[in-house]
């Protein structure tokens, strides 16, 4: 017997231009990550995550997030292949929204759910910000393979082959590892879906949940890592600190005001999802809708009570749009009378969000515009010196963070020359480091002291010198 996908109720046949828009907002967000490569990847993590695929050859899997791989394939196959390093900054800024975009294909043309793709492209559209120019989050990429995954229960309820619970089955410990919190916009989907769909009411997608639930507690046995428990273990410091008053925390505040400013999408597309709710007395999906998004505020906001850095807390807000953007895509968005209608307003909001995304570009441009300005000044007495600065001498609002400043400026150094690289380092306390600085055979980061024995590759040749004090 043919199997019956779930589908929402709807007015009107998609059409196939819902699903070739989809792909057009795709293109444009891959446009904008190559056109803003240097944005993107001369900054911290990427720049880091590149040095060390330079210097190591071979991907840099951090925390057992493994499906950093996807994404480090292309620019480390560039490397392997000694391809210029402005080519490897290229491909590496268009992996995620290429990533992101094979997820849409699976989603809109294979598992044949064009709405379910649309909530795709507004989760990494529609209140994207900083978090396009800060884009190695793996918990980013981890909520479109979720939608995939969603997106297959949808197509194959039943799940009647043994191939479809081999699907799901792998598909589990991949999300889980992906990203630590990816847990929860699994759950959310789950409970949506029981609520919404009455072909996920069945034991079968309880046992998915439970098979979750065993893997995530596999994981904490058998793969714990210092940086996860340190995120723990500040959660519950801050929850006993700031008890009882947790309205009371700098980051409510800070939330409000950005998502006013930056993340508007959010509140007015909420809002028009809850009207929706309440008209048609769904009540339990309104409660699951809210109580996602007030648990996970809270847990945010208690595990980063100051949010002091706007990028990074960003993209710990983008599931959020998975609990508004699901429900309004599979429920409110079919009921649009006309296709062309709906076409024309999903495309009008990505298409304004690129604009004001693209148009974001210029701090992130600034930065890299001062630590080049400062290269080239060195430079002219010193070609391809290595300079140290303290911290209290930079200026911190420009440069948002300053670890990832060695190689950042490494690699801007080595674009325009690679024979003679130069690097600066911007250092908390000197002093830490100081045998190191003055002694000619290291490079030096905030975190590690590199010998250059152990530097060895074609992109970069960094001088057996001392550091020199810049400010």
């Amino acid at each position: 017997m043919r199997q019956q996908a779930a589908t929402p109720e709807t007015s009107f046949s998609p059409s196939p231009w819902l699903r070739r828009g989809g792909h057009a907002a795709m293109f444009g967000l891959l446009l904008l990550a190559l056109f803003l490569y240097q944005e993107r990847t001369l900054l911290l993590d990427i720049a880091y995550q590149t040095f060390l695929m330079m210097a190591e050859g071979k991907p840099q899997i951090m925390v057992h997030r493994f499906g950093v791989v996807l994404v480090q394939a292309l620019p480390l196959t560039a490397i392997r292949l000694h391809l210029p390093l402005q080519v490897v900054l290229i491909l590496y800024s268009a992996s995620f929204p290429l990533l992101f975009w094979l997820f849409y294909w699976l989603i809109a043309n294979v598992l044949k759910n064009q709405y379910l793709g649309w909530a795709l492209v507004g989760l990494y559209t529609w209140i994207v910000y900083d978090g396009f120019y800060w884009a190695p989050s793996e918990q980013q990429q981890a909520m479109g393979l979720v939608l995939v995954v969603f997106a297959f229960a949808l197509r194959y309820p039943a799940l009647q082959k043994p191939w479809m619970w081999g699907v799901m089955a792998l598909s589990v410990p991949a999300l889980a590892y992906y990203h630590p919190l990816i847990f929860i916009p699994f759950f959310f989907l789950w409970a949506y879906g029981a609520l919404t769909f009455r072909e996920l009411r069945h034991r079968r997608f309880l046992i998915v949940a439970l098979w979750m639930l065993i893997v995530l507690a596999l994981k904490s046995v058998i793969s714990s890592n210092w940086y996860d428990d340190n995120k723990y273990d500040t959660f519950l410091s801050n929850l006993i600190t700031y008890f009882p008053r947790y309205w009371a925390l700098p980051s409510n505040h800070k939330f409000l005001i950005h998502v006013i400013q930056y993340w508007y999408f959010l509140p007015l597309l909420l809002l028009g999802l809850s009207i929706f709710y309440v008209w048609h007395r769904h009540w339990w999906r309104l409660m699951l809708v809210w109580t996602f998004i007030m648990g996970h505020l809270f847990l945010l906001h208690v595990a980063s009570p100051n949010a002091t850095y706007r990028f990074y807390a960003e993209v710990n807000y983008l599931p959020l749009m998975i609990y508004v953007g699901v429900p309004l895509m599979l429920e409110l968005a079919p009921r649009v009378h006309s296709w062309k209608l709906l076409l024309g307003l999903l495309l009008g909001i990505t298409l304004f969000r690129l604009a004001v995304i693209a148009r974001h570009h210029q701090p992130f441009t600034e930065r890299i515009n001062w630590l080049q300005a400062r290269l080239e000044s060195w430079e002219a007495q010193e070609p391809g010196g290595k300079f140290y600065m303290p911290a209290d001498k930079a200026p911190i609002d420009t440069l948002l963070m300053t670890w990832g400043s060695p190689y950042e400026t490494l690699l801007i150094s080595a674009l325009k020359n690679p024979d003679q690289a130069a690097t600066l380092v911007i250092l908390p306390d000197p002093a830490a480091h100081q045998q190191a600085l003055d002694q000619p055979g290291f490079f030096v980061t905030e975190f590690k002291d590199w010998p250059l024995e152990n530097l060895q590759s074609p992109y970069f040749k960094i001088k057996s010198t001392p550091y020199k004090l810049v400010e």
